[in-house]
């Protein structure tokens, strides 16, 4: 008898839960899509400033010209490592006094809520004569779930709060994944050619790349890569590395197929240690939802 009345009580419980689901819209903004690149523009000081936006990368960054030009104060205490052309060395960190994407106050996800910003070489400088002014990473992009709509062309960050599932507010049907968030990325489940691999939603990345680990796991060796188009990677780390472009049969992520992909493999890892990274192709033909507060994301059908 005891177990029968504790099932209501339960029942009560889940959807008192859900009912107090609350999800606002903080901000929408344009974005850009160009050579591959997701581009914003992010207010420092009130100064507008375009960034790569980057799901992928851990913490934000922005170039040493780039914080002298905008006369940004310096972290006397905080120093990040940073890994450059002549090795790993130590810069004090930017502190702006406010960063605004759209209508949003940006502050990174720490208890003190700081904008603080490493200092350090880009990967690129300039894309299509338009200065870049840094990366735009997960330290200030988590607190928000984002809505990624690259086909429009548009952003849009929510927050998010006591959701679980069916909180979205789009029209359209869609497809969600569970994700796992090892240091604060969302990484997912992917198929490639019938093996599981664990695959990083990459915004900064131009292309879908298959990292060390998920060579080994394809079976992937030298010699099957020997005859594929090659080149040599750029801002993987201090030295070149060879990049080859192969041709799959299938790479399928929840309901999402593509079929005959050609991707990026190269013999690198990444923080955190996954198989694969979907990039920005990947993004360009879909509407995503990020959702860190939830650990899933969400596509929408096509």
């Amino acid at each position: 008898m005891r177990t029968l009345l504790l099932a209501p009580i339960l029942l009560l419980v889940a959807v008192t839960a859900h009912a107090s689901c609350q999800v606002e819209q903080r901000s929408a903004v344009p974005v850009d899509a160009v050579n591959g690149n997701i581009l914003v523009t992010v207010d420092v000081n009130d100064v507008p400033a375009t960034f790569i936006l980057d799901t992928g990368a851990e913490r934000t960054l922005m170039g040493e010209d780039v914080v002298r030009r905008l006369g940004l104060e310096r972290d006397g205490w905080v120093a990040s490592a940073v890994r450059g052309i002549a090795g790993i060395e130590e810069r004090p960190n930017a502190l702006p006094r406010s960063l605004h994407l759209g209508r949003a106050l940006l502050r990174r996800r720490t208890l003190a809520g700081d904008t603080s910003v490493t200092v350090g070489p880009l990967p690129v400088n300039e894309i299509a004569g338009r200065p870049v002014a840094g990366l735009l990473g997960r330290d200030f992009l988590s607190p928000f779930d984002l809505d990624l709509d690259l086909p429009h062309r548009r952003l849009a960050l929510y927050a998010v709060h006591d959701c679980y599932a069916d909180f979205l507010p789009w029209t359209q049907p869609y497809a969600s994944f569970p994700a796992s968030t090892p240091v604060g990325a969302l990484v997912v489940q992917a198929m490639v050619d019938g093996r599981p691999l664990r695959a990083l939603i990459d915004s900064g990345g131009s292309a879908s790349l298959v990292t060390a680990p998920g060579m080994f796991r394809l079976g992937l060796t030298p010699a099957l890569l020997a005859h594929d188009p090659r080149t040599n990677g750029r801002a993987i780390g201090p030295k070149p590395v060879p990049m080859y472009r192969h041709r799959f049969t299938e790479l399928r992520v929840g309901s999402e197929v593509t079929h005959d992909p050609v991707l990026w493999v190269a013999s690198v890892r990444v923080v955190p240690i996954v198989d694969m990274l979907l990039g920005a192709d990947w993004l360009s033909l879909r509407h995503v939802w990020f959702s860190f507060a939830t650990k899933q994301v969400f596509v929408a059908g096509r």
